[in-house]
Formats: C-alpha cells, structure tokens, sequence
C-alpha cells in the first residue's frame, strides 16, 4: 500500500465526510447549536475539513508525529476559547471512526497510528507549559504550506496574532523558520521545485492577508529605503518580509522586486533617493550580478548610500558581505533594523 494512495483517498472524501461528522457532533451536544446558532455548523465543518486535510498530509509523509503537533496546536486554540480537549478528541475519533468505514479494514491501521498519536498529545493537556509555543506554531503553519492549504495557513497566522504575537514576532518566529525548512527540504530533494514554490507563494498570500490589518504600520517615517533583488535572482518572498518589517519600524520602503537590470535599480535610486540600498540575494551564483550592482552604485552615488546586503547565500560565508564591497549585512529578521541604520 502506498501511503500518497491512501491520502488522495483521505482527501477525496474531505467534503462529505466534515459534514458528516460535524452533524453527528451536534447531534450529541445540542446545546453548541444554542451556543454557537448557525456558526455551529460552519465552522464545525470547517475544523473537521482542516483535521481531515492535516491528517492526509501526514499519513502521505508517514510521520504520525506531524499529525500530533496539529492536534496540539489546535487544543491550544480552542482552550483559548474555552472549549476543552475532550472534544477535539471526541470529534477527532469520529473523523476516525468514518474514514475507516471509507478506507477498508487493511489501511484503518495506518490510520490508527495517525490518530493515536494526535491522542496521546492531547493527553498531555493543552497547555504545555513548557514548550516553545512559536515552535509548534511554525510547525503547523511549515505543514500547510507545504501541503498546499491555503486557507489553513491563513487561519494559523491569524490566531497567532490573536494569541498575542506582535506581526514581528509572527515573521520572525513562525514564517521566517518555516520557511528556511522549506529551504532545506527543497535541498535535500525532500521537496519538488513545484512544492516551494506552492509553500512559498501561500507565505506570501498569508502575509498579504496578515499586514493589510490597520495596526501593523507604523505613524512616522525614519527614512527611505530601496530593497531589490538583482538580475537573474528569481526569489522575492524574503525580500517582501524585511520591506514589511522596515515599514512597520517607521521606514519608507520602495521594494523593486526581483530580476531587474542595474540600468532601471540605479535610476529608481536616483527618484527615491534614499539613505540606504537593501540588495537581496538566495543563490550564491548571483554573488557576481550583487557585486557589479554595488560598484555600479557607488560609481553614481559614492558614500551617499549605504548598502545593505542580506538572503541565502550570503549566509554561506559570514564574510562575504565584505568581499563584495557592501556596507551592512543582514543575517536573518532580526538583524534588519541594526543592518538598516548603521554602517559596520
């Protein structure tokens, strides 16, 4: 048996089997009708879409564990709202008890496996005192976005937010290392090219959704701010993630993208001008378009400008930043606001 097999099979019968269960859910509890009206049944729907979802995406990895770090997660969650783990537990053991009737007796203990291993954590309460609860944040968000839940990725962030992590803390402790993950799966061919590009566009997405929020810009502008990425580099998403940091610091950000000749960078420099130039770069052989994008601006512009350098392949040589002739190097989030007003 073939684990992908059975979890098409799992998501094939996603839809019908939410409803399914979600109604014999309230069926038993009638008074979460009473409680909750009509958004009883949507979003009961909804959590039962997501279970199933989390659940092929584990059993296709055949990591059990995966599947218990998002019943974690989500008992965290919903004690947040006051709703205990008993019945996450209890709903989750139906989504078990309806597929087994859908998957046949000879695959149920794949299943079993996946199951008992999201209800051994629960057993360990939602709480957890002592665990790293960004960790397990960027775990479950690393999982839908490879796995291609868009929507789920969305809902993770957001309830970080309202768990209380500030926008930085979000790109920094949940986005940032779900991303470098993807990174390194991708490199150790764990990863197609079309599955980072999918996890990478829905980081993307859910960033687009999370900033648009009227909270996260800062008032007051400490200065101007070009980011852009050279000829010939493709990859923008970390990029997008240091502007959106800068802007909510106070900084004015002009972001380029990627991909662009030296002749158009120089001439929006020349509009904007602003007190620093942020280039940005993931694959090493782009090293060579960096270093004639920073020659050719400070032929122009001399010291006028300060040159920020920051991605992935400058983090293979933590001296490489000075061989190319730039004034500051940004190793990861936390270091763009120190990289952004200084030169080292």
């Amino acid at each position: 048996m073939r684990f992908d097999e059975l979890a098409d099979v799992i998501r094939e019968h996603g839809a019908s089997l939410a409803v399914e269960v979600t109604t014999a859910f309230l069926d038993r509890h009638p008074d979460w009708r009473v409680r909750y009206g009509s958004r009883a049944m949507s979003a009961g729907v909804q959590d039962a879409g997501y279970h199933v979802a989390f659940l092929a995406a584990a059993v296709e990895a055949d990591d059990p564990s995966a599947f218990a770090d998002y019943a974690r997660w989500t008992a965290r969650v919903l004690a947040a709202r006051g709703i205990e783990s008993r019945f996450l537990a209890e709903n989750l053991a139906q989504v078990q008890s309806a597929l087994a009737d859908r998957v046949g007796a000879d695959r149920g203990s794949v299943l079993a496996r996946h199951f008992q291993a999201a209800l051994d954590a629960l057993a360990l309460g939602p709480a957890l005192p002592n665990e790293p609860v960004l960790n397990l944040t960027a775990q479950v968000f690393l999982q839908a976005v490879i796995t291609g839940q868009r929507h789920a990725a969305v809902q993770i962030a957001k309830e970080a937010l309202r768990s209380g992590l500030s926008l930085r803390e979000l790109y920094i402790d949940v986005f940032q290392p779900a991303l470098y993950e993807v990174g390194r799966r991708w490199e150790s061919n764990r990863l197609t090219v079309a599955q980072e590009h999918i996890a990478t566009a829905i980081t993307q997405y859910v960033m687009a959704q999370v900033y648009e929020a009227p909270d996260v810009r800062a008032a007051a502008a400490k200065g101007r701010i070009v980011l852009t990425g050279v000829e010939g580099e493709l990859h923008s998403v970390g990029a997008v993630m240091v502007g959106d940091l800068l802007e909510t610091s106070g900084f004015h950000v002009r972001f380029l993208g990627t991909n662009l000749p030296t002749g158009s960078i120089l001439g929006v420099i020349r509009d904007a001008a602003p007190s620093h130039v942020g280039i940005s770069a993931t694959m090493l052989f782009n090293i060579g378009a960096v270093r004639q994008l920073i020659d050719a601006v400070r032929a122009e512009f001399s010291d006028r400008v300060a040159i920020v350098v920051g991605g992935a392949a400058f983090r293979t040589n933590p001296d490489l930043w000075r061989h190319v002739s730039a004034d500051s190097y940004a190793a990861d989030l936390r270091g763009i606001d120190a990289a952004f007003t200084r030169k080292n």
